[in-house]
């Protein structure tokens, strides 16, 4: 097992000994709370009568919290039973008699097997130092499961006397007695080093480290013996630190993360930036100029998606719907992908599951040193910061992205330059040193931000953008608003992109002006983005509607279908009004995406809105809005009574059967006399007979006896009519209850 796995064994003893603890607290608050519910007599008689194992098993339970001597003695022989063990042990172990500790030494010199393990395990829990005796015995006995559990619990009792005779075994004969006691011996080292014992702790851990045990128990001694903080301690943590043994360094790492000193993180700097430097690999720049994916006429363009998938120069890229979909279905698709690499310009089409590797193929991850920059990060300090910043600039690629995503969870505002040079290196190392400025905690990171926006170009200053967009900079609205006025195209996309996550109600028009006006297809789609979170972050939610409007009035007509989906973003009565009105009074495209975001609508108040539409609106989308209505019907929250009334106006817009079985299933899953007498109404149409009686039948079975007037008009009804032989003979089967 290595270190890590150490660490995780480590954490779990503590999460058991934790409820240890609080079954132990809850125990004595019963004890003062309870008392005269059941008297501890009546629970001994239970244990000594003819009574079932669960009865005397319950009775064990109640006897943790009423028990005292005379219920321990009765617990006795219950031990014998391997059926009634453990209930018996759960109360010895709380009874607070000494008389409980007899009981579990006496067990301990007759049993045998699991029964003997579990009292040994008990002995342990109450910590009886007068069991050291017994436990002696099972120590140096045949049973080594056994002996495994006296060791552990002479480590919990841990008096001088237990450790003497458990390191008298630390060369026994038998391994598994050997590694018991090691694992003994340092459960008390654990205790004596808490106590401040460190010169008692350090001859238990030195004696368990020089043994003939398993490893396991070897890197705990080590683990203690580093803690202890001498000389020697730190020599052996730099030793670790440096071996080539995967868990020896896994256990510097580990109780690196556990002393957390400046000297600590000094050591692991040093040997951080010896391993980086020595891995470092200069590759040139590679950048995606332009990917498309598809045939024909049907192309997706995957520029950004490849670009985000760049490590360090280097890029596998498989042509594959996993870029982008299926832009053209059926067809043998190709990828045509423009990119730079250094100074060079490449271009290469790949057919569909082909496979290229551009740039050199990185090296294996260095995991010791991605280790090294972790453990930096969880101890944190200004000598952790620096020197994680150091491997950030010049470490190997793995290196590099370990750093600049650590900055990010321990920097200050300080950090901000290098992780901007981070990214210049594009790809996943300029998404990651993205995401590690927006999560700084250091409020001045902000003016840092707004401050290199002063002088930054190019790339540069397209990184700040997303930087300031991600940490939602507000105090830098005005400068990204100024970035609307430059002549660059990526400049003024990343500006777009940013404002939808900066900018305020009062310059919202700025973006509404930008997606109406341009006359780039790309400055258009990116504002209709960044209006999607701009809108949804607006609190004038009536007042961004009514810009909304404004902005569709003077739109290009191909763009007015955009913007009116933009009303999903803001909802509440104005945007149902507006939308209403599309719905109406738009042209074709309009009234499309007005009835398309209707039907996705998350709250009943557009069922109104869509009924209307259902009735009045263009016969092309009619059908679309009456489903929209019934989806609301069937699935928001909505009272029933409010609801079996729209399912009767749907039937009223419904022209269609497959509409009326929509409506019959809204009935069925919302049982009303109501609904009944609906499904009933249904019977007589010959496109919807059998599913209406059948409806009708299933209403009927779910509706309470009181109804049984109205069940058996409307199940009479749905017999005359004649449905299936099927229906109508569980009709009768209803109408007979």
């Amino acid at each position: 097992m290595n270190s890590y796995a150490n660490a995780l064994t480590r954490g779990c003893f503590v999460a058991i000994v934790g409820l240890a603890c609080g079954l132990a607290v809850w125990v004595g608050q019963a004890r003062g709370e309870a008392a005269g519910t059941d008297t501890e007599k009546e629970l001994i008689a239970i244990l000594k009568s003819d009574a079932p194992k669960a009865d005397k098993a319950m009775a064990c339970k109640k006897l943790a919290v009423y028990g005292g001597a005379e219920a321990a003695a009765a617990l006795a022989p219950l031990l014998d039973d391997p059926e009634l063990n453990s209930w018996a042990r759960i109360a010895l172990e709380a009874i607070p008699d000494p008389a409980a500790n007899k009981t579990l030494r006496e067990a301990a010199g007759r049993l045998e097997g699991r029964v003997l393990i579990g009292v040994l395990n008990s002995i342990g829990v109450r910590r009886d130092s007068q069991a050291v005796e017994v436990l002696a015995k099972h120590l140096n006995g045949a049973d080594s499961s056994a002996a495994a559990a006296a060791a552990a619990a002479l480590g919990r009792i841990g008096t001088p006397d237990a450790a003497s005779l458990l390191e008298s075994v630390l060369n026994h004969s038998n391994p598994g007695v050997r590694n018991a006691a090691a694992e003994g011996i340092v459960l008390i080292a654990e205790q004596r080093l808490v106590s401040g014992e460190k010169g008692e702790a350090k001859g238990l851990y030195a004696g368990v480290r020089d043994a003939d045990v398993p490893g396991q128990r070897r890197l705990e001694a080590i683990r203690g013996l580093i803690l202890i903080g001498d000389d020697e301690g730190r020599q052996l943590f730099l030793s670790c630190l440096k071996s080539e043994d995967r868990d020896l360094f896994g256990i510097a790492l580990a109780t690196a993360r556990e002393i957390k000193t400046p000297e600590i993180a000094e050591a692991i700097a040093a040997d951080l930036t010896q391993r980086a430097s020595a891995e470092m690999i200069a590759s040139p720049q590679l950048t995606i100029v332009k990917a498309i994916y598809g045939a024909g006429n049907q192309w997706a363009d995957v520029t950004d998606a490849l670009a985000a998938m760049v490590r360090g120069g280097s890029l596998f890229v498989q042509a594959s719907n996993g870029l982008a979909g299926d832009p053209a279905p059926g067809v043998v698709k190709e990828l045509r992908l423009t990119y730079d690499l250094g100074n060079e310009r490449k271009e290469v089409t790949l057919r569909e599951g082909e496979g290229l590797q551009i740039g050199a193929e990185l090296p294996p991850r260095d995991i010791r040193a991605v280790g090294l920059v972790e453990t930096l990060g969880d101890i944190g300090g200004p000598v952790a910061v620096n020197a994680i910043q150091d491997v950030a600039a010049k470490g190997s690629w793995d290196v590099r992205a370990a750093a600049v995503r650590i900055l990010g969870e321990i920097g200050d505002a300080s950090v901000v330059p290098a992780l901007l040079r981070a990214a210049q290196g594009g790809g996943v190392l300029a998404e990651t040193a993205v995401e590690s400025i927006s999560q700084i905690r250091d409020n001045g990171t902000d003016a840092v931000l707004c401050d290199a926006l002063e002088t930054a170009k190019g790339a540069d200053r397209v990184i700040l953008l997303e930087a300031i967009g991600r940490r939602a900079v507000t105090a830098a609205l005005p400068r990204v608003l100024d970035e609307l006025k430059k002549s660059d195209a990526s400049l003024r996309i990343a500006a777009i992109q940013t404002l939808g996550m900066i900018v305020d109600y009062g310059n919202l028009d700025a973006l509404l002006d930008l997606a109406v006006q341009s006359d780039s297809a790309k400055e258009v789609d990116a504002s209709i983005q960044a209006l999607v979170t701009a809108c949804g972050r607006m609190e004038e939610r009536d007042g961004t509607a009514e810009k909304l409007v404004a902005a569709i009035r003077r739109a290009p007509s191909a763009l007015r279908p955009r913007l009116a989906e933009l009303l999903s973003t803001v909802p509440g009565p104005k945007a149902l009004q507006v939308l209403r009105d599309l719905g109406l009074k738009g042209d074709d495209a309009v009234q499309d995406a007005v009835t398309r975001v209707l039907g996705e609508w998350m709250s009943a108040d557009a069922a109104p809105v869509l009924l209307d539409l259902a009735k009045n609106g263009s016969p092309r989308y009619r059908v679309r809005a009456l489903r929209g209505y019934i989806r609301i019907a069937r699935q928001l929250e909505v009272p029933t009574d409010d609801r079996i009334a729209m399912c009767r106006e749907a039937l009223g817009a419904a022209a269609r059967a497959d509409e009326k079985r929509l409506i019959l299933e809204v009935l069925v899953r919302y049982p009303t006399v109501l609904g009944l007498h609906l499904a009933a109404d249904l019977v007589g149409d010959p496109e919807l007979k059998n599913d209406a009686g059948t409806a009708a039948v299933t209403i009927a079975d779910k509706l309470p006896a009181d109804a049984r007037a109205a069940i058996a008009e409307a199940l009479n009804r749905v017999i005359q009519a004649g449905p299936g032989a099927d229906v109508v003979e569980r009709a009768r089967q209803v109408l007979a209850k």
